[in-house]
């Protein structure tokens, strides 16, 4: 039962190892090209396009406007990637009041004070003074209630509106499908990753698999390291070390491109299935597998805990089962056959 374990233990940590692989060129290429902002000025423009705005042109504008918004940007001009629907109301009524409406063309300033217009707001100066005054008098009256609260009640009473009543209804559906759209895109991009990754460096689960079932200092280095590792940090984040990488490229399981025979060896059909399916085990991602390597490595303490435990017990019975004076002798007959079982001589 603990060699199982510790070949599943042992496979584990690798694909967790190459998993942090994938999480960390995932997060450098989401924050590089602002994938989670792009998603967000999508969802929007399509939004303020069912608003009233007319051209998806001037939707997208209005929308990068907002979310480089210094509210709602990330910093250095990168695109915010997240905005209350409260921020999305007060900075459209800042944008068309004139305050705020320098990094807006004239187009895009006149399609957004239409669109409040065509929505019951002619005013938009007026409109937004009003909703803060709200915001101070519910904060004096009731300083317990949340911010968020005090911001939907000043814009409910304070804005009331054709056009409020359809953010409120849209955006969190909006929303929605913004963070599915993401994560669709994202799991695509996972998947590509995982692939280069794995062909970069020829991992074949399955190999590995094999190596930790007839290799028992190779598959107890790896179990060590795993343990140790869990016992001395509790997230994944330290899972890709040097040792780990060199322990697999000795054992022959990993081949970098710096080798010479790298590309030979690529080719190779025997690898095909082993890192196909690496590449489908390395796109589930990092925390997933830091949280089955938890498990299994808790699964194996109380087993080893439990096997110590009996083997303690057969010593201890077989030493009282052979002591002098007491014990009773190890060869005495059971007494279960003890009793009346008759003359087995006159059989027969």
């Amino acid at each position: 039962m603990l060699k199982t374990l510790d070949i599943l233990i042992g496979a584990t940590t690798v694909v967790l190892l190459f998993s942090m692989a994938v999480t960390v060129i995932m997060q450098a290429l989401t924050n590089f090209f602002s994938t989670r902002g792009r998603h967000l000025r999508r969802g929007l423009a399509d939004l303020l396009q069912q608003l009233g705005i007319p051209e998806e042109k001037i939707a997208e504008k209005i929308a990068d406007v907002l979310l480089r918004h210094p509210i709602v940007s990330e910093g250095n001009g990168k695109l915010g990637t997240v905005v209350k629907r409260e921020e999305f109301i007060k900075l459209l009524l800042d944008f068309a009041s004139g305050d705020r409406a320098a990094n807006l063309n004239e187009e895009c300033k006149k399609a957004l004070v239409e669109m409040l217009q065509n929505g019951g707001i002619s005013d938009p100066a007026s409109v937004l003074a009003n909703i803060q005054s709200l915001e101070l008098q519910i904060e004096a009256s009731d300083p317990q209630l949340a911010s968020n609260v005090r911001e939907t009640l000043a814009i409910v009473h304070g804005a009331s509106s054709h056009f409020v009543a359809r953010v409120h209804s849209w955006y969190d559906q909006t929303i929605d499908r913004v963070s599915q759209r993401f994560t669709n895109r994202v799991h695509l991009v996972t998947v590509a990753v995982s692939a280069a990754v794995v062909l970069g460096v020829q991992l074949d689960i399955i190999a590995v698999v094999d190596r930790l079932s007839i290799d028992e200092q190779f598959r107890t280095a790896v179990v060590d390291a795993a343990s140790k590792q869990y016992a001395n940090d509790t997230t994944p984040a330290k899972a890709i070390s040097g040792p780990y990488y060199n322990l697999l490229s000795e054992a022959g399981l990993i081949t970098l491109p710096t080798n010479a025979t790298w590309k030979q060896q690529l080719f190779e059909p025997r690898k095909i299935p082993g890192m196909l399916l690496s590449v489908f085990l390395l796109s589930l991602g990092a925390p997933f597998w830091f949280g089955v390597l938890k498990n299994l490595l808790q699964l194996r303490s109380n087993l080893a805990q439990k096997d110590d435990s009996q083997r303690s017990q057969r010593q201890s019975g077989q030493q009282d089962g052979s002591a002098d004076g007491g014990g009773q002798n190890a060869n005495a007959t059971p007494s279960w056959l003890i009793g009346e079982r008759g003359d087995l001589a006159a059989i027969g």
